[in-house]
Order: C-alpha cells, then structure tokens, then sequence
C-alpha cells in the first residue's frame, strides 16, 4: 500500500449514462401519459421514454462524465499560477478547506457549483493531474495550452 496522494474518481461514462437515462426516460414516459392520455399499458409513452432516455443519456454522459488529464510540466510554482488564473478566467476559485492529500480542489460559488461539480488537482514534481468532468476539462486544456503549457 502506498501513501502517495490519488484524485478522486467520479463517475465513468457508464455510470452517467444511466442516471441520465433513467431521469430522462421516467420524465418522458410520465408526461407522454399525461400529454396524450394514453395509459402505460399501451407501450407508446414507453417507447417515448426509451428514446428520449437514450438521447439524454448519451448527451449527458458525453458532457457530464468525469475525466483526468495528465501534463508534463517543468515547474510546480508557474503551473499553479498559470493552472489558477486559467481557472479564475472560467469562475473557480481554490478551497483550501477541501484540501486533503496534497490534492487542490477548485469550485465555484454554491449556485453555479450545483451544476458543475469541482476541479481536483494533484500537483507532483515533473507532473500535474487534473479531473473533472468533461465539458470543464475542454476549457481547462484551451487555456493551459493558450497559456503556453503543453
């Protein structure tokens, strides 16, 4: 067993595909019944709810699945300010209560963190990892690279 610090896996594309799927699909199946006046025993609002809970599902996993990257980088110091002002640019900011295990957690006021989840940092010698989900980790990665990082 080692004690060096990892970052916390959030859910796979799995895993968020079905919680998507399974809200979108009950969602559909419910006001198709209500809309058209047809009873479950039908199938039609099921077959709504299958359709539209794929669509969601795929849509939301693709999005909202998390993901980690892994960067090279030659200096811990320039890299975190480079990592906060990169962040700072899409509304987070670092909590250092949440700090534990030498990993860095980034969030947003509580509001816009509802909807976004957090950024988490794992800064070694010659390395960084980030994770989040997916739609943060594009933005992260544009302005690392605007930035000159990687």
């Amino acid at each position: 067993m080692t004690d060096e610090p990892t970052l916390p896996a959030g859910p796979s594309f799995g895993l968020t595909f079905l919680y998507y799927f399974g809200g979108t699909a009950l969602v559909t199946s419910l006001l198709a019944v209500k809309s058209l006046g047809m009873g479950l025993d039908t199938g039609l609002p099921n077959q709504y709810g299958l359709l539209f809970g794929l669509v969601g599902g795929l849509l939301g996993a693709l999005v909202n699945r998390s993901t980690s990257l892994e960067l090279p980088i030659s200096s811990r110091k320039t890299f975190k300010r480079e990592l906060d002002a990169a962040l700072a640019d899409m509304g987070y900011t670092e909590d250092t209560e949440a700090r534990s295990d030498g990993v860095l957690v980034y969030c947003r006021p509580f509001i816009r963190q509802l909807l976004s989840g957090r950024v988490y940092v794992l800064l070694k010698d010659k390395q960084v990892q980030i994770s989040s989900r997916a739609v943060h980790m594009g933005g992260i990665k544009k302005r690392l690279e605007a930035s000159g990082i990687r």
